[in-house]
C-alpha cells in the first residue's frame, strides 16, 4: 500500500493552522504544520512533502525568504507551493511570489472549496509523478515508460474541469483542453485550433490589445477578468490566469481558464441598481459625482471647459398633490426620455433626487452653445406631456455653472449651479441663468 502524500502548512497564526487542517481532513494526505520560517526548514529536510501552504506575512523570516530556502533544499527543490495571503492580486507581490517560487495563491480569508480543489490537484499530480517515478524505475527508463509519463499527464490536461490553453502571443492557440473548447462554445479543442489558425479571435481589438500590452509588462496575469465572445457569438466573462514564457526563440502563453459569466453578471447588476436611479433609468446622484470628478481630472489635465446644468421641474408638486404619486413618477420617467434624446453620447444626464436633474456637457464650444442647450430643455419641457389620457403642462428652471470659471471642484461646482437656478425660480421673465448672474429669457 502506498504511504500517504504529505502536506506542510506554515502559519504563525494557530487558529489558521487549525482552521486549514481540519479543512484538509478528509483529503487522503498526511497533514504537517510549522509557526515560522525555521521550523519549516527543518520538517522539509526530513520529509518529501507533496506541497507546501505558505503564509506570505510571518516576522522574522517571511514566505518570500522561506521560499527561497526551501528551493535551496534537495527535498525542496521540486515542492510546490500555495502562498497564503490577502495581498497577491497587487502585481508587484504576485511577481515577488513567482520569483520565489511560487505556483499559485489561495487569498485569505480561505475560501474551502476552493482550498479542497487546489489541493486535490497538487495531490493527484504528486500521485502520478509518483506512480511514474516508480514505473520509470521499473522499466529503467525505457522510451515506452517515458511515453506512458506524457500519456498520464495529459490524460490530467484533458480531465481537468478549468480550462487549459497554450497560445502565441498573437492569438492562436497550439494547445486547448476540452474543458476550454466547451466555455467557448466549441465541440472540440481542434475546431478550436483551426479557427484562430484561420484568423478568428475572441476579444475586441482594443481588449485583447491592453491584454497582450499588460502581460508583456508584467509577465504574469492572475485573475484577470476579460469579456470575450463565443463561437454562437454570445458574449461571456472569463477570469485568466496566464504566463508569458519563451521556448525556443518564440513567445508563447499559457493558463488556466474559468468561466465567471453568472458571478459577473450578478456583480454588474448590484453595481448597475447601486449607480441607477431606479425610476428614470439616468446615473444617480453618486455615479453622477463620479464621472463629474473624473471630467474635472479630464478638464484640468487638458485645458478645457466642462458646463453644469442644474433643472428643477416646476409645478411638479401640483401634479402630485392632485394626481397622486404615480402620476409624478410616470411624469419624471417622461422627463428624463426628453433629456436624454436631446444630449450627445459625450454627456451625461442625471437624477439627483425628487424633481431634480443635472446635465454635465463635456467641451462646450462656447457659452451661446451652453444657452441653447438650456433653452432646449426648457422648450421641451414647457411642451405637455400626456400620461395615461391625461394632459400636464409643468416647465423648468435651470441654473448653469461653468468650470473652471465658476468652481474647481464637483461640490462647488453643483452647488454654484443650483444657487443660479433659485436665483431665477420665480422670476416669470428668467427661465435660466448662470452662476455668475447672467439672465437669460425663454
Amino acid at each position: 500500500m502506498p504511504e500517504k502524500l504529505k502536506i506542510l502548512i506554515v502559519d504563525d497564526n494557530e487558529v489558521n493552522l487549525t482552521l486549514i487542517t481540519r479543512l484538509l481532513s478528509n483529503e487522503g494526505a498526511l497533514v504537517y504544520t510549522a509557526v515560522n520560517g525555521a521550523q519549516t526548514l527543518e520538517l522539509v529536510k526530513e520529509h518529501d512533502f507533496a506541497l507546501i501552504l505558505l503564509d506570505v506575512q510571518m516576522p522574522g523570516m517571511d514566505g518570500y525568504e522561506t521560499a527561497r530556502e526551501i528551493k535551496l533544499l534537495d527535498k525542496g527543490r521540486l515542492v510546490p507551493i500555495i502562498f497564503l495571503t490577502a495581498i497577491y492580486k497587487d502585481p508587484e507581490y504576485a511577481r515577488m511570489g513567482y520569483d520565489a517560487g511560487a505556483v499559485d495563491f489561495l487569498t485569505q480569508p480561505i475560501d474551502p472549496p476552493t482550498l479542497r480543489s487546489k489541493v486535490g490537484v497538487f495531490l493527484e499530480l504528486k500521485r502520478q509523478k509518483d506512480l511514474l517515478e516508480q514505473e520509470i524505475r521499473q522499466r529503467k527508463r525505457t522510451e515506452q515508460a517515458l511515453r506512458i509519463a506524457e500519456e498520464k499527464y495529459r490524460n490530467i490536461f484533458f480531465r481537468a474541469v478549468e480550462g487549459l490553453f497554450r497560445s502565441t502571443i498573437e492569438g492562436r492557440f497550439v494547445e486547448v483542453n476540452p474543458a476550454l473548447a466547451r466555455i467557448l462554445g466549441f465541440s472540440s479543442p481542434e475546431e478550436v485550433i483551426e479557427f484562430t489558425a484561420k484568423g478568428g479571435g475572441f476579444m475586441d481589438p482594443e481588449d485583447n490589445r491592453i491584454y497582450v500590452e499588460r502581460l508583456k509588462s508584467e509577465r504574469s496575469l492572475n485573475d484577470y477578468e476579460m469579456c470575450v465572445n463565443t463561437k454562437d457569438g454570445r458574449k461571456i466573462w472569463v477570469s485568466e490566469s496566464s504566463r508569458l514564457f519563451e521556448e525556443n526563440g518564440e513567445f508563447y502563453i499559457e493558463g488556466v481558464v474559468e468561466d465567471i459569466t453568472q458571478r459577473k453578471l450578478s456583480e454588474l447588476e448590484l453595481q448597475e441598481k447601486a449607480t441607477v436611479d431606479a425610476l428614470t433609468g439616468v446615473p444617480n446622484r453618486y455615479l453622477f459625482f463620479d464621472r463629474l470628478e473624473n471630467s474635472i481630472e479630464n478638464a484640468k489635465r487638458y485645458g478645457y471647459r466642462l458646463a453644469l446644468l442644474f433643472i428643477d421641474l416646476d409645478n411638479f408638486k401640483a401634479v402630485n398633490d392632485k394626481y397622486g404619486h404615480h402620476a409624478g413618477d410616470s411624469l419624471l420617467t417622461h422627463v428624463a426620455s426628453r433629456l436624454k434624446q436631446r444630449l450627445r453620447s459625450s454627456d451625461t444626464l442625471a437624477r439627483l433626487g425628487g424633481d431634480e436633474f443635472c446635465v454635465l456637457l463635456e467641451r462646450p464650444s462656447d457659452l451661446n452653445s451652453v444657452e441653447k442647450v438650456a433653452q432646449d430643455f426648457i422648450s421641451c419641457l414647457s411642451d405637455s406631456f400626456c400620461i395615461d389620457g391625461v394632459i400636464f403642462k409643468i416647465g423648468a428652471t435651470i441654473g448653469i455653472s461653468i468650470y473652471p470659471e465658476d468652481a474647481t471642484n464637483a461640490e462647488e461646482l453643483v452647488r454654484k449651479a443650483d444657487e443660479a437656478m433659485y436665483k431665477v425660480k420665480h422670476d416669470n421673465a428668467n427661465r435660466f441663468a448662470f452662476s455668475y448672474g447672467r439672465m437669460c429669457q425663454q
